[in-house]
């Protein structure tokens, strides 16, 4: 069996792995789907029935089924029978879809802060098993303990494969942003996450953004009105008469880094024969490629994923 490199002993790399594409440029199209991460939240708190996830999304049987069946291709689910007449199954996650954790606690965090009282994940809740307390994780450096990382503390390059799947697949559906917006609804744009993820790298303009994603102006100009009226990017003129424009940050914005950091940290081990994903992140402030961690903010303690509990309130 082959594992990415810093991988659990005995895994595999998954088999939308490809020769041609970076492992971060996959995994956002694996995860560039906004059922997709609902469903997947939805069975780390337990929910693993047909009709039970179906009731609890609000989703039709036809788009469940489809999304199930491509997790289950995709190797982050898997289904164990619960009945045999009639023939019944539930769905498990795999070791990769276990692994993901650290991304459902990057969406859940940054929906807790900007998404408002009525997103789709507003009723979860995250408990520390080892000092039993309520916790909102805070996000670091694994490497040297740092905490309260945001993209300003890290240096990125990115491989030129990255873009390969995005392009290829791009999305036909219009992005369904709104404010408020949850973070399920921007990484289930895959253009939007590109956009997000090349701001975060530095990009302030329409031709950096043309140029680095290879988009056109119609679907850039979109995504990034889209970003300006959900408050996540703010528009400012840098010359006299506002004919040239660039488009920064906004917190909201910028505290999206743990998700892409996240989802980064998982393509390199799952989706990897070498480890690399195709964006490198290093950690200013001690030199080392960022290995996210998240801390409990009760007790201080840094969080593993069996001491972690997603509980549906």
């Amino acid at each position: 069996m082959r594992c990415a490199a810093g991988g659990r002993p005995g895994c595999t790399t998954l088999s939308v792995v490809t020769e041609t594409a970076s492992p971060l440029g996959r995994a956002l199209v694996l995860l560039g789907d906004m059922w997709t991460v609902r469903l997947v939240r939805a069975i780390f708190t337990e929910q693993r029935r047909f009709q039970d996830l179906r009731d609890s999304l609000n989703i039709s049987d036809p788009v469940l089924s489809r999304r199930l069946r491509g997790l289950v291709d995709d190797g982050i689910l898997h289904t164990r029978a619960y009945q045999s007449n009639p023939p019944r199954h539930e769905y498990l996650l795999t070791d990769a879809g276990i692994d993901l954790w650290r991304v459902m606690i990057a969406l859940w965090a940054w929906d807790r802060t900007w998404a408002g009282p009525h997103h789709a994940n507003a009723s979860l809740r995250l408990r520390h098993r080892t000092c039993g307390q309520s916790t909102r994780p805070v996000f670091g450096c694994g490497h040297c303990g740092a905490i309260g990382l945001t993209a300003r503390d890290v240096k990125g390059s990115v491989d030129d494969r990255l873009l390969l799947d995005v392009v290829s697949r791009r999305s036909r559906r219009s992005p369904a942003l709104s404010s408020p917006i949850d973070a399920s609804g921007v990484l289930g744009d895959r253009w939007s996450t590109m956009i997000l993820s090349d701001a975060l790298m530095g990009s302030r303009r329409f031709g950096e953004f043309q140029s680095h994603l290879q988009i056109s102006p119609v679907t850039l100009t979109h995504r990034l009105e889209l970003f300006v009226d959900t408050g996540m990017l703010s528009r400012e003129s840098v010359s006299v008469g506002g004919k040239r424009q660039e488009y920064r940050l906004t917190p909201k914005g910028i505290d999206f880094f743990s998700v892409t950091a996240t989802i980064n940290s998982w393509s390199g081990t799952w989706l990897s024969a070498d480890g690399q994903s195709g964006l490198s992140l290093v950690h200013s402030a001690c030199g080392a490629e960022l290995e996210p961690r998240f801390t409990c903010n009760s007790c201080n303690g840094a969080l593993a994923r069996r001491e972690i509990l997603f509980e549906d309130a």
